[in-house]
């Protein structure tokens, strides 16, 4: 079964077994099929719902709708946006190199991947500023088991002008962790390039969202004033539901938060409406605490979308190993449409709700970012 393509084959016991085994097929995935058959298990636990679908021989349609939702959960994509200065009069498209080799700009002597075809940037919706490069990238690992051996992902880099302040927007999506190592070596080689042909000032730098660039009350003000205070008029805020946070060993905390210090490390909390929890309300808890994570949910409507959506906001490489470089990474999480019977491909949909927050994201980082002062922008009322 290992030289066997995913593509190409019917798993059936214990080669079905491993492929359901990955973490990116749920529980809730294999009570799925379950109950399309009649058979309902009480157990959440994969190690119950596993053996009930591999005893049975399992029908094509049901392996692709597992196929469906391990692709759609590896494939989300996450989004980080980086600014620099621009000087630069021609347009973008005229801007960048006529040609990128993807794969020269990695060190491939050490990697198990490499990006297919020649991608080139292209406009998006005609605007000459405004340029995008798609790719398809291939995973080969030979370490793994057969359903995870060989994969393919997307990523995709958009340069945009932001021309009333004379800078650059860097997007990049990506899926994988390959697709992120893809995406920062075609920055760097991008910005390299603008400056060498003097569209960028040799001494500028690239600016990032990141955890250290707020102070610890800035940051709650950050994530709320993009969530709870959001401005949007295409996604609508409805409530928080989930948030990460911890204890900052370098400030005391509050007298009724003492039952963290020295035993709580890091803390997640799930639920309704937590924006109103103290947690998120009460500002004098503020400068003792991290809040390094805030899932919140939406109400879309936008490009023919419409629905609700879990939107997670934070520095995962904090959350890990409390990373103070970590940049801000926005992903949804859960996503319903109001129209079911419309095709429609989810990790598209999703990448088009996440757009409409860069403007914001932006803009909100240079009013809060050090040393800007702990207010929220106005005209919106502090949290």
């Amino acid at each position: 079964m290992s030289n066997q393509n995913i593509d190409s084959i019917l798993p059936q016991g214990e080669a079905l077994r491993t492929y359901l085994a990955q973490p990116y097929i749920g529980a809730g995935d294999i009570k799925t099929v379950l109950k399309s058959r009649g058979v309902f298990i009480n157990s959440q636990e994969k190690e119950q719902t596993i053996p009930a679908l591999t005893l049975s021989l399992i029908r094509p349609s049901e392996f692709s709708q597992l196929q469906l939702a391990y692709t759609t959960k590896e494939d989300n994509p996450k989004i980080t946006t980086q600014t620099i200065k621009w000087l630069g009069q021609d347009t973008l498209l005229d801007s960048v190199p006529d040609s990128i080799d993807v794969n020269k700009l990695l060190d491939l002597d050490f990697v198990n991947f490499k990006v297919l075809g020649t991608p080139g940037f292209y406009p998006v919706n005609k605007d000459l500023d405004t340029i995008r490069m798609d790719y398809l990238l291939e995973r080969i690992d030979r370490s793994k088991s057969w359903a995870d051996s060989h994969k393919t992902f997307k990523g995709s880099i958009e340069i945009k002008k932001n021309k009333a302040q004379d800078e650059l927007i860097l997007i990049s999506t990506h899926t994988a962790p390959e697709t992120r190592t893809t995406n920062k070596a075609m920055s760097k080689h991008l910005v390299s390039h603008f400056k060498s042909v003097k569209q960028i000032d040799e001494n500028e730098t690239v600016t990032s969202i990141r955890f250290c660039d707020f102070t610890n009350e800035n940051r709650f003000l950050y994530l709320l004033g993009l969530t709870h205070y959001s401005r949007l008029v295409a996604i609508t805020f409805l409530e928080i539901v989930d948030i990460g946070i911890a204890p900052d060993p370098d400030n005391m905390l509050p007298t009724d938060l003492g039952w963290m210090k020295e035993k709580i490390r890091n803390l997640d909390l799930k639920g309704f409406s937590l924006e109103d929890s103290d947690f998120l309300s009460n500002v004098t808890y503020r400068p003792s605490l991290f809040l390094h994570r805030l899932d919140a949910k939406f109400r879309f409507s936008t490009s023919g979308l419409d629905g609700n959506c879990v939107i997670s906001l934070g520095f995962p490489e904090f959350s890990a190993g409390q990373n103070k470089d970590s940049e801000i990474e926005l992903r949804i999480k859960q996503i319903t449409f109001d129209n079911t019977g419309k095709s429609i491909d989810k990790n598209d949909a999703k990448e088009t709700i996440l757009k409409e927050l860069e403007s914001e994201k932006i803009e909100t980082f240079k009013t809060l970012s050090i040393p800007g002062k702990p207010t929220m922008p106005k005209p919106l009322s502090p949290p």
